[in-house]
């Protein structure tokens, strides 16, 4: 090598070299982004002004509807009890929920099926006189079409997955009979051939809280079904579970508890793109920050633990006894298609709003 050729080559690793430092001092000195990505601001928005909140009640969300429905006992089949409204706010579709063989209702839950009918789940004192959970479905006139009795059984969240079948999270209200039963909190199942699948025995998703001794109930805990698993947010244990709808292979993960601070679900989604998120509430312990927000669930093999990534622009400490500033973000209401819908301070809380979240990756 000439003397030539040995300056250009010093001269080539000298700049590669510097372009490096230099590359890396520019990323010390900007922020780091938040490792969920950003909240956009509201791509749309719907007013619902029918649904959120009469007589104190929040509606469900599944498949861009808006679902609301009555708490009180009825006992006429002819009467509706559930309002589906569309991504625009106008009110599309009444819902008359009549088990087979019903004397009187009440809905619990509902969800949508994906030609955009109604499921609704409850329990139903029947003519016999017994009483039965039942998770029903309806035609798109919104008669119900279809009964599924799942006795002492009682659905707290249901959801249709892609191949029809009906998958629930609850709790069996068993008697003590000294008898051996079923206590797993999932189930799933057919219209025409009933429970095909049953997972997590309650013994195994109890935890003592606000109590000495471990308990559940599957009040806070969230079902989602998605493309190729069935996502679920359990409040009591603090864990993300996945199902796989081919292999019903399920996994579990305790979730970061240095985040969580104690915090309970509102919200839980699962876009069409695999991605978890989950938002909370202020904890209301004392010496604990009151701290509202939005995080992406992420998962890694191998891991046991998953990581909840907080979604800049959604994180916001409220001082207690006071109202959370205005356009901040409330809570997740769920998923339309890989948009979020949220739910932001304004006036009068009846606005649904729509979000990207940038930068941000999926689950798998």
């Amino acid at each position: 090598m000439n003397k030539l050729t040995k300056r250009i080559v010093e001269i080539v690793l000298g700049l590669a070299l510097l372009l490096l430092f230099s590359a890396r001092a520019l990323a010390q000195d900007q922020p780091p982004p938040s490792e969920a990505g950003l909240i956009s601001a509201p791509l749309r928005s719907a007013a619902y002004p029918e649904a959120i909140y009469p007589d104190g009640i929040i509606p469900d969300w599944d498949r861009g509807y808006v679902i609301h429905y009555e708490i009180e006992a009825n006992y006429s089949p002819d009467t509706a009890m559930v309002v589906m409204y569309d991504k625009t706010g106008k009110r599309i579709r009444e819902g008359r929920i009549w088990p087979q063989g019903a004397g009187s209702v009440r809905v619990r839950r509902t969800a949508a099926t994906r030609e955009g009918a109604l499921l609704a789940a409850g329990s139903a004192i029947m003519r016999d006189g017994s009483i039965q959970g039942y998770i029903v479905k309806t035609d798109l006139a919104g008669a119900t079409v279809k009964t599924l009795l799942t006795g002492l059984f009682s659905n707290e969240q249901i959801c249709e997955a892609p191949d029809g079948t009906i998958w629930s999270l609850g709790k069996a209200n068993l008697p003590d009979d000294g008898q051996e039963h079923d206590t797993n909190v999932v189930r799933h199942y057919q219209f025409d051939k009933g429970e095909l699948h049953s997972f997590l025995p309650e013994s195994t998703v109890q935890a003592p809280v606000r109590s000495k001794r471990p308990w559940f109930v599957p009040w806070g805990s969230y079902l989602r079904c998605g493309k190729e698993k069935i996502s679920l947010y359990l409040n009591f244990t603090r864990e993300y579970v996945e199902i796989d709808t081919s292999s019903l292979e399920l996994k579990r993960w305790k979730l970061d508890e240095a985040v969580l601070q104690g915090r309970d679900a509102d919200g839980f989604a699962v876009t069409d793109d695999k991605r978890i998120y989950v938002s909370f509430r202020p904890s209301l312990s004392p010496g604990v920050p009151s701290v509202r927000g939005l995080y992406q669930i992420k998962t890694v093999f191998g891991i046991n633990v998953a990581s909840l990534l907080p979604v800049a622009g959604t994180i916001t400490t409220i001082e207690r006894g006071k109202l959370p500033p205005g356009g901040s973000f409330i809570l997740l209401w769920g998923a339309d298609g890989d948009q979020l819908v949220v739910w932001r301070m304004d006036g009068n809380g009846e606005f649904l709003s729509w979000v990207n979240v940038t930068n941000s990756d999926s689950t798998d």
